[in-house]
């Protein structure tokens, strides 16, 4: 793996995105078979630890991913701070990548789609100095949005006619103006990954001038998971829980080889054909 620094035009893959609050949010809807609905989420960390220990946990100053059997792709640096205080990520896929050959490739974008993306973010109470951290999920089950992920890397690979290219994902606009709605700001700087393709070729003009150097904007509805009551917070359990289950993939082979990024079996969701049409009273991420 190598630190890059990012570079090159955006491509806007959607329009300007909507917010959806937890109150929006049917019973019905969280019990169904499929999370189609949910393109991307919001809660807080700690209730994400408290819902699914199974997947996630706090030790002392260790942030643990099990993810070997569903669970989530945590996309980070090394380390977090979580409300405040430095901790360590065991498990997890570093937010920029160097990849060498066609293999690697198709092991991390494989793998990089097979489970939802959890990123880690900090941020701030609009005039006050009170931190809070979140967990923000993207759900790649979803058809919108495993067809902005996917479209960028194809669009990068057929635009660009040297072999070296690098391509770059943005959540950080979609989820900053959902907070500011929330009256919260963000901290950091860290919702983003890319990954760089690089062979050996004496002189590839295209890399050198930028144009093989592209930047995602990813968009979408993002879901408030926020909740305290007992009943509501089993609703999220279990609507969270089906998210993150692997499911297996029709076909798969018993041969194919392990990805370098990880074991498990990618997965396909039986997509639901409605596009969860939700009104948009807004829920307080925290009291």
């Amino acid at each position: 793996m190598a630190g890059i620094n990012n570079q090159g035009g955006r491509m806007a893959l959607d329009r300007l995105p909507s917010n959806i609050s937890m109150a929006s949010v049917s019973s019905e809807m969280l019990q169904t078979t499929s999370t189609a609905n949910c393109e991307m989420a919001i809660l807080p960390l700690r209730l994400l630890l408290e819902l699914q220990p199974q997947y996630l946990k706090l030790e002392d100053d260790t942030l643990i991913s099990v993810n070997q059997n569903g669970g989530y792709n945590i996309i980070s640096d090394e380390s977090v701070s979580v409300d405040g205080q430095p901790c360590k990520i065991l498990n997890y896929i570093q937010r920029k990548v160097k990849l060498e050959s066609h293999h690697d490739y198709k092991d991390y974008r494989e793998t990089i789609l097979a489970k939802p993306m959890l990123f880690i973010i900090n941020t701030r109470k609009v005039n006050t100095d009170s931190e809070r951290t979140f967990a923000f999920i993207v759900n790649t089950r979803h058809p919108k949005m495993r067809a902005q992920l996917e479209g960028g890397m194809n669009d990068v690979i057929s635009s660009v006619m040297g072999e070296n290219y690098q391509l770059q994902f943005e959540f950080q606009k979609v989820v900053q103006d959902y907070l500011l709605k929330e009256r919260f700001e963000l901290v950091d700087d860290n919702l983003s990954f890319l990954y760089a393709f690089k062979v050996d070729v004496f002189i590839d003009i295209f890399h050198l001038l930028g144009l093989s150097k592209k930047t995602c904007q990813v968009n979408g509805n993002i879901l408030n998971l926020y909740c305290r009551a007992p009943a509501k917070k089993e609703k999220v359990k279990m609507f969270l829980s089906k998210m993150s289950n692997p499911l297996i993939r029709m076909g798969s082979s018993a041969d194919r080889r392990l990805s370098v990024f990880s074991l498990d079996v990618i997965t396909e969701d039986p997509f639901s054909s409605n596009d969860g049409q939700f009104e948009e009273p807004t829920t307080p991420l925290t009291p």
